[in-house]
């Protein structure tokens, strides 16, 4: 009952409902928790990183360039995506291919650019409807898209002593207490009772709690 109330009252102060799900299952079923962390491990390690705001701007420098240098709207956007290969932008390209409108190639490019998702639809319908070039409009996007690769890592610096802070702080003592429990060495081995495991389960979900407290403070001052 007290571990639905703190993980409840963790949601509400605006904790994500995916951590707070993560600690009640660490809480309640700590071998399914193991589990999943390993799934989620290997499953991070395979995909690796997805592409940023460096791989926008890269790819919006290279169409820039290419209407600059007298390119087609069609031909400079096939030839500026193998500059950004990180970016899926092979629907993009077929529709360049297929000698679509420019607004369906600039909707395409939008589902795939993050920061400069309505501005890279706007600029091709502009190009589409007037005919003018829209090179200086590209590089704008461009740094803007710089600009947000550049938020992003400050951010990230500036954020990672509390990130650390909440890992090291709710992260270790549930680890040694899970480990206990699934090895029987250590903090939560011995065969909990009925008594210490309600105990053990309201350390826990206390710890789980105050760390998505700081997350959650985290991702607040970041937006």
């Amino acid at each position: 009952m007290l571990i639905g109330v703190v993980l409840g009252l963790a949601v509400a102060l605006g904790a994500p409902w995916q951590a707070v799900a993560a600690a009640g299952l660490a809480v309640l079923h700590p071998g399914w928790f193991l589990a999943g962390v390993v799934v989620w491990v290997i499953v991070r390690a395979r995909r690796g990183s997805g592409p940023g705001p460096e791989d926008e701007s890269a790819f919006l420098r290279g169409l820039a360039a290419e209407l600059s240098a007298g390119a087609s709207l069609r031909g400079a956007v096939v030839a500026a995506a193998g500059r950004a290969p990180a970016l899926d932008l092979n629907r993009a390209v077929r529709l360049c291919t297929a000698g679509r409108p420019p607004e369906e190639i600039g909707a395409a490019l939008g589902e795939v650019l993050e920061v400069n998702r309505v501005g890279t639809a706007a600029a091709f319908r502009l190009a589409s409807r007037t005919g003018g070039a829209i090179a200086p409009v590209v590089d704008s996007l461009a740094m803007r898209a710089e600009a947000a690769g550049r938020l992003a890592r400050e951010r990230a610096a500036l954020t990672a002593q509390a990130r650390l802070s909440a890992w090291i702080v709710g992260g270790v003592p549930v680890a040694l207490v899970l480990l206990g429990l699934a090895t029987g060495i250590g903090p939560g081995a011995g065969g909990l009772e009925s008594g210490g495991l309600i105990l053990v389960g309201i350390g826990l979900t206390l710890i789980a709690a105050g760390s998505l407290a700081v997350v959650a403070m985290v991702r607040r001052a970041a937006r």
